[in-house]
């Protein structure tokens, strides 16, 4: 197969019988390596590339299939009209998927006579995107219209296109150096001691938001934000790394409501995750209160958990499932293994005398993000003590804890959950480029 974007020709179902529609519109889709351009040439390399469209209930229907090597494939007619994905996958001889990548969600019909591009990495591992966007130190990251990415550190600021793989141009200046952020429909919203900003991505107009009743920006800025499935948002100020415990949680709700919600312990350094179903659950960054607590579905006011107090701080947390938080990394608790904390599980349903179920494996990370990859694995990345980024897959199951290099040094980057199913996406830390990483 030859180096470079690897071309196959779409053709769209004409809609038209007058004889100026005669010649059926076509596209030109371009598999994309990123910047691995031997992705698809080394050992092990693939011999089946399968191409798929993907409806909008997620269902795949297959477009084609071709031996390997191949450079140009036929994917046959689509209806203008029709919305989908794009999903590539290229596969060993025995049917074991080696790399995968997946479009965004597209209507075929805008492709007419235009150039779209998949982005197809080995899975597993980390993958360096198109058209790096340039390098941030520790910034803050959010997401708008399931497209675009919005990253932001001090007077820094970058909006990348995930659907066309580059940066916007003309992206809106921030009038205020985020100490947090928070992405809603098309807005930013940029908050510091001071105050809060609303900033409307699609029309570079700001507007000052007045705090809700019951407290102050002061009280959330630096917090980490977590987000809802159904587009609420929850900046924590319990999460803040410095600035001194904080009880206040900005709570953004779908609706636009915005309010503030109060934990049952200030707390400092905490990590923070949504679960479905039950709410904000919240852990760590306290020596005296109980060690989680939950902020219920609708609810302003924290709930204490019956888990041991733990003091741990810039620990990250994730939902593996309804009922089972991860809780990984960060310095400070009473398990830590050489300076870091070990990767446990709370179990929600616990109702008494609770304590923390250890994951095996090592994890050096003294600030952690987690990422959930299945019910019983997840990809933490953050910083050990020397401030160097590192990525681990981490699992329940014994021996299948591993390190995933990462293709370029960083210190003090960041995740991202990206909108396809499963995918992440790791940014800043002093590199330009934006690493992604799929199952």
């Amino acid at each position: 197969m030859r180096s470079g974007p690897v071309v196959f020709a779409l053709a769209a179902t004409a809609a038209c019988a007058l004889p100026a529609c005669k010649d059926d519109p076509s596209a030109t889709i371009a598999i994309t390596l990123g910047e691995e351009t031997d992705a698809l040439s080394r050992q092990p390399a693939p011999t089946t590339l399968v191409v798929e469209s993907v409806d909008t209930d997620g269902k795949p229907s297959e477009l084609a299939r071709t031996a390997l090597p191949a450079d140009d494939l036929s994917l046959g007619e689509k209806e203008r009209t029709e919305i989908g994905a794009l999903r590539v996958r290229a596969l060993d001889a025995a049917g074991k998927v080696l790399l995968k990548g997946e479009s965004l969600y597209v209507q075929f019909g805008a492709l007419e006579n235009s150039s779209f591009e998949v982005f197809v990495q080995r899975v597993g591992e980390l993958a360096r995107m198109p058209r790096a966007p340039g390098a941030l130190d520790a910034p803050l990251l959010g997401l708008t219209v399931a497209r675009y990415l919005v990253a932001a550190s001090g007077a820094s600021t970058f909006l990348y296109d995930l659907l066309l793989f580059k940066p916007v141009a003309g992206f809106p200046v921030f009038l205020r150096a985020p100490k947090s952020l928070a992405t809603f429909g098309t807005a930013a919203i940029v908050i510091d001691d001071q105050g809060a900003t609303t900033i409307d991505l699609s029309t570079a107009s700001s507007t000052d938001l007045a705090a809700p009743a019951g407290g102050t920006f002061a009280e959330i800025a630096g917090g980490l934000t977590t987000t809802t499935p159904d587009g609420s948002a929850y900046v924590v100020g319990g999460t803040r790394a410095t600035g001194g415990p904080s009880s206040r949680v900005l709570v953004l709700a779908k609706d636009g409501n915005v309010t503030f919600a109060t934990l049952s312990t200030p707390r400092e350094g905490a990590c923070a995750a949504w679960v479905d179903g039950r709410g904000l659950v919240v852990y760590g960054g306290s020596a005296t209160g109980p060690g989680a607590e939950l902020v219920p579905v609708g609810s302003v006011q924290g709930t204490p958990l019956p888990y041991p107090p733990d003091a741990v701080k810039r620990c990250g947390a994730t939902a593996l499932d309804a009922s089972h938080v991860l809780v990984a990394g960060g310095a400070g608790s009473a398990t830590d293994m050489g300076g870091a904390a070990q990767a446990a599980v709370l179990d929600l349903a616990c109702a008494a005398t609770c304590k923390p179920a250890p994951w095996p494996g090592a994890l050096p990370l003294v600030r952690a993000e987690v990422f959930p990859l299945a019910g019983d694995a997840a990809l933490v990345v953050g910083d050990d003590a020397t401030g160097a980024t590192r990525a681990f897959r981490a699992s329940a199951v014994m021996g299948a804890h591993r390190e995933v290099p990462l293709r370029a040094p960083r210190r003090n980057a960041r995740i991202v959950a990206l909108p396809i199913k499963g995918s992440v996406a790791i940014v800043g830390g002093g590199a330009a480029s934006i690493e992604q990483y799929v199952e």
